[in-house]
């Protein structure tokens, strides 16, 4: 289809939006074709959407899932007021952890018929509303929310996307295009570990492991024990719930470790790198190296690879781009 700009001469008609689930076969057939074509265009590829931008910037958007405008609406409340605060500058310019995960160091297999599970509610977004980082009418907003709509509302504020300029069908440039706001959210992530870590303070020889905004005990852990990680929880602005655990057992393969349980009636499992493997050979490494230097000896170098979880931390991801760079 034309249309006439202002002298008259009829040009082509911007095309509407196009939205498909993601298909990697389809959309790699899409590709394909406007690589024979020599067309420019552009793909930006992030961790919920695959979009491929023409040059009159209407777009062919890819995406995981669908969600209704009010999960929009609530990240661009959020986004809204994080820019209203008088820390918004510097909060987006540092660096956060986005470590979110722990289990006891050295821990063998074991099996237990229950334990108990203490879970956040709402971790991240109750964060923001504690941290005074949004209104109360935004929080609220956040929280009328169904889980699955306001785990994606929160997860936008850490887009990032890798973008692919093409130019007579062949990739000329690539950029990574990081959202502003990014690090506030592993703020949020740093937050509610160091919360959880408090509570694993605590619970002392009890504490088993924990996951994101949920920490596991044993339970025989003391009553008051438990009355003291409520009041920790509460002190951060956290409402909490116990979820009931069964059939929990823990197993390993050298650094490995895999754990299954039945929480509220549903299997589950857990499986990643043991984040004290690393720590525990760096420290035999830094003490055999004062040992060295005691002994007048040069001390020991070593590089030591950096083991990495295989869940994946909320937020953070790897970005699968190969395909795109593939010339046939």
């Amino acid at each position: 289809m034309t249309q006439q700009n202002n002298q008259g001469v009829e040009r082509p008609k911007k095309l509407k939006n196009l939205i498909f689930y993601r298909n990697n076969k389809t959309f790699l057939s899409m590709v394909k074709i406007l690589k024979k074509q020599k067309a420019n265009f552009q793909i930006s590829h992030s961790k919920y959407t695959t979009s491929i931008i023409l040059p009159d910037k209407s777009k062919i958007n890819f995406i995981m899932n669908r969600y209704k405008d009010k999960v929009f609406i609530a990240n661009r409340m959020v986004e809204s007021d994080l820019k209203q605060h008088p820390q918004f500058e510097q909060m987006k310019n540092s660096n956060y952890s986005t470590k979110n995960f722990g289990i006891v160091n050295g821990i063998e297999p074991c099996s237990y018929n229950s334990v108990i599970n203490i879970d956040i509610s709402s971790a991240y977004a109750s964060t923001l509303h504690a941290q005074g980082l949004i209104t109360e009418k935004t929080f609220k907003t956040l929280q009328r929310l169904e889980k699955h709509e306001r785990l994606p509302a929160m997860g936008m504020l850490a887009k990032r996307s890798l973008v692919f300029d093409y130019k007579d069908g062949k990739v000329v440039d690539t950029n990574l295009v990081t959202g502003e706001n990014r690090q506030i959210f592993f703020f949020l992530i740093q937050k509610v570990e160091e919360c959880i870590n408090k509570c694993r303070e605590i619970s002392g020889e009890y504490y088993l492991f924990h996951w994101v905004d949920g920490i596991f005990i044993k339970n025989d852990i003391p009553v008051e024990d438990l009355k003291r990680i409520e009041k920790c929880l509460e002190n951060y602005g956290y409402k909490y719930k116990y979820e009931k655990v069964i059939n929990f057992e823990l197993s390993r393969r050298k650094d490995i470790l895999s754990i299954k349980m039945n929480k509220n009636g549903e299997d589950k499992q857990y499986e990643f790198n043991d984040p004290n493997h690393k720590e525990n050979f760096e420290s035999l490494v830094r003490c055999l190296e004062e040992l060295e230097v005691l002994q007048g000896e040069n001390p020991i170098r070593q590089n030591v690879p950096t083991p990495s979880s295989l869940e994946r931390s909320r937020g953070t991801y790897e970005l699968d781009y190969t395909p795109f760079l593939d010339e046939s």
